[in-house]
């Protein structure tokens, strides 16, 4: 079964081999956030011995002393500062970063590292990307990118002469509707005349 809860550091992220006595006794790695029983001394993991005292009876798995995880106590001060100067390689080295540094500034490393994955801002797409790329990917590579109008400015002037323009012809038009009317009018006049004309040449 595999276990879920942080295991300390693999020792193939190290720039060089770390002494066996600076490894857990249950995930058998480099101690993360170490600490040690308080009778004998066993080193683990925060992690480890935290799940393993959850899991099972609330002794050390080393030498089975009553244990708690209120009872667990820090390691020396010695053991800190030889695991706190070893030097590591990044989280994300498989991702293409090759820093390599102190273990007490791994934290602040990561937090900062171009290499850390983060999701495209960008809706509909929600790639995984490295956080240096994100700008580039979002403006310039994603297909769900917001594309920029680089003529806009000109396109707005055009639509103001286009709509001025256009009314221009609409006033043109009613003004040829009116005299239409005018006309047709004069045109209904002239008949009645020739009508009333003709009608008294008749009598």
């Amino acid at each position: 079964m595999a276990l879920k809860y942080p295991l300390g550091y693999d020792d193939e992220r190290f720039e060089s081999i770390v002494n066996q006595n600076f490894h857990c006794l249950i995930c058998y790695n480099v101690l993360k956030d170490p600490v040690m029983c308080r009778r004998n001394e066993h080193y683990f993991c925060h992690g480890c011995i935290a799940e393993h005292l959850r899991r099972n009876s609330h002794t050390c798995p080393t030498c089975a002393d009553e244990l708690s995880v209120e009872t667990l106590q820090d390691v020396p001060r010695i053991v800190k500062n030889y695991l706190n100067e070893l030097s590591i390689r990044c989280d994300h080295y498989d991702r293409g970063c090759r820093e390599l540094v102190q273990l007490q500034n791994l934290k602040r490393h990561i937090a900062e590292c171009g290499f850390t994955p983060v999701v495209c801002g960008n809706q509909g797409c929600g790639e995984t990307i490295s956080k240096r790329d994100r700008t580039y990917h979002e403006s310039e590579l994603c297909q769900f990118r917001k594309l920029k109008c680089h003529n806009c400015g000109e396109i707005s002037t055009m639509m103001v002469g286009m709509k001025t323009e256009m009314a221009n012809i609409n006033t043109k038009i009613a003004n040829i509707s009116t005299n239409q009317a005018d006309t047709k009018t004069k045109l209904a006049n002239t008949n009645t005349n020739m009508a009333n004309v003709r009608a008294e040449m008749a009598d």
